[in-house]
């Protein structure tokens, strides 16, 4: 797994434009309320650093502390979560290409990422950040036996949905996460032990939330970065399990919109 995923880091950077601690069971009480939000929700942890945005030339970057963004994200994606937060995060349709199989993922992840390179090559298509891999245990034997790695478009107008060869082009649907920060490589040395933070806030949330899908892991960099200070997301779905919630705090900022 770390040699897949760590891979996948060092392609990302081959086509880019241009160990942090993780909290242990860090939680914010949600108050039931009819009131929805924008952006990113802080629920937990402790950031290493405040997100800073800075202006790109295709859309907005981000920093925080010693992670930062260099390639952009598709249009309406939440920023980043910065290393050492907890927070709650709504997804709204991406359309994006992906690749689906089961056991290894090969040498550097290549089993994925060459069917999508080539994908987004013949389609002229630009990079994005991050890369989303989903962890599925289709055995029910806690080992995480299937996976999904997929490249975001921009936007829809990169290209239609469909069939190119072994790669599916899809609009996902929307989606509510938790997730955690980090920078390094913990995320990709072990998935399942990187969202142990979340596990134990789902667990003292449980009379509010609950999980709802298959474990995320969003990486943002590539080999131009140091290693350390590599920016990744491990993320849960989840959804309610009572009325809607006011969120502990106010939304810290909101999607990158153009």
């Amino acid at each position: 797994m770390l040699i897949a995923l760590a891979g996948v880091a060092a392609f990302m950077g081959m086509m880019q434009s241009v160990d942090a601690s993780a909290p242990g069971g860090a939680s914010a009480r949600i108050e039931a309320t009819s009131v929805s939000w924008v952006g990113n929700l802080r629920v937990g942890g402790k950031a290493e650093a405040d997100l800073d945005v800075l202006e790109g030339p295709d859309g907005p970057l981000y920093r925080a502390g010693k992670v930062a963004t260099d390639t952009k994200l598709p249009v309406g994606y939440p920023a980043p979560t910065p290393p050492g937060a907890i927070e709650i995060k709504q997804y709204e349709s991406v359309r994006r290409a992906e690749f689906s199989s089961s056991g290894g993922m090969g040498w550097g992840g290549g089993k994925g990422f060459w069917p999508l390179f080539r994908h987004i090559q013949r389609k002229e298509i630009a990079m994005t950040a991050p890369v989303e891999t989903e962890y599925a245990d289709t055995n029910n034997d806690r080992k995480l036996d299937r996976w999904t790695m997929a490249f975001l478009y921009h936007s829809t107008s990169d290209g239609p949905t469909g069939a190119d060869g072994s790669v599916k082009v899809v609009d996902t649907a929307p989606i509510t996460v938790v997730s955690l920060g980090l920078r390094g490589g913990s995320a990709i040395k072990s998935p399942e032990k990187a969202a142990k933070p979340l596990e134990e806030w789902l667990a003292a949330n449980a009379t509010e939330w609950k999980r709802q899908g298959d474990l995320r892991v969003l990486g943002y960099n590539g080999p131009n970065v140091r290693a350390a200070n590599r920016w990744w997301e491990v993320q849960i779905p989840i959804e309610r399990v009572t009325a809607p919630a006011t969120p502990a705090s106010e939304s810290v900022y909101s999607e990158h919109k153009e």
